[in-house]
C-alpha cells in the first residue's frame, strides 16, 4: 500500500525531537506500507487541495488533515506563502511591503463564514476528485472546525449534508487536539510524541474498522 499524507504542521510533525515520530510516520509502521508525507508547518487549505490533485493518482491511499477552516494560499510573482484571516501574526510576508498591506486588509475585513464556506468546498471537491479516481481516502481535522452558528446558515447547512462522513474521522464532533488533549505539547502549542502515537492509532484503528486492513 502506498499511502499520501497531506496536512499542516501537526501532519508535518513540528516540535518533535525526531520528525520520524509525527504521526504519518508511526502509521507508517503499522501498515508496513510506503510513504509520501507533504505535511508542511503553516500550510493552507488551499494548499492541501493541490498536493492532492497534483499527487493523488500515485497513491493507493490519501489521508488529509485540514488546518484551521481560515487558513488559505496565496502567491505571487515571489513565490507562494500562506496567511491566517483573523491572527495577529504574520507569516511568509518576506520584505514585500503590499503583502503587509493585504495581510492587514484580511485580517480586518474577512467574512469567517464566507471562509467557512470555502472549507466545505475544498472538502467537496476533494471527496470528489477521489471518489472519481476510485482511491481510498480519509479526512480529519488538526484543529476544531465545527462550529454550531455557522450550521445555521442555509448555504453551508446544504455543503456539511454533502459531506461523505463514512471517511471523515470525527465529523462535526473531534479532531487531533481533542484526541490528544491530555498529552505533553512543546512551548508552541504542538503534541508531541504521545501524542502523535494517539493520532496514528485513532487512524489506524479507523481503517480496520473500514475493513482495508485485516
Amino acid at each position: 500500500m502506498r499511502i499520501l499524507t497531506v496536512g499542516d504542521s501537526f501532519t508535518y510533525g513540528d516540535e518533535l525531537a525526531d520528525i520520524q515520530q509525527a504521526w504519518p510516520y508511526v502509521l507508517q509502521n503499522k501498515l508496513s506500507c510506503e510513504l509520501t508525507n507533504l505535511g508542511k508547518p503553516s500550510t493552507g487549505n488551499t494548499s492541501m487541495v493541490r498536493n492532492v490533485v497534483e499527487h493523488a493518482s500515485n497513491y493507493d491511499l490519501i489521508i488529509v488533515a485540514w488546518s484551521h477552516y481560515a487558513r488559505m494560499e496565496f502567491a505571487d510573482r515571489f513565490g507562494i506563502y500562506d496567511t491566517w484571516p483573523g491572527h495577529r501574526g504574520v507569516m511568509f510576508t518576506g520584505n514585500v511591503g503590499y503583502r503587509m498591506e493585504l495581510l492587514n486588509y484580511i485580517n480586518h475585513h474577512h467574512s469567517d463564514k464566507y471562509l467557512y464556506r470555502q472549507y466545505l468546498i475544498n472538502i467537496l471537491l476533494i471527496q470528489h476528485f477521489i471518489q472519481h479516481h476510485n482511491k481510498k481516502y480519509l479526512m480529519l481535522d488538526s484543529f476544531g472546525n465545527n462550529f454550531d452558528d455557522f450550521r445555521l446558515d442555509t448555504q453551508i447547512a446544504h455543503l456539511i449534508k454533502q459531506v461523505d462522513k463514512r471517511y471523515y474521522i470525527g465529523w462535526l464532533k473531534d479532531n487531533m487536539t481533542d484526541w490528544t488533549y491530555t498529552t505533553s505539547k512543546g512551548p508552541h502549542g504542538h503534541f508531541l510524541e504521545e501524542g502523535h502515537a494517539k493520532v496514528a492509532e485513532k487512524i489506524y484503528e479507523y481503517i480496520r474498522h473500514l475493513g482495508w486492513i485485516s
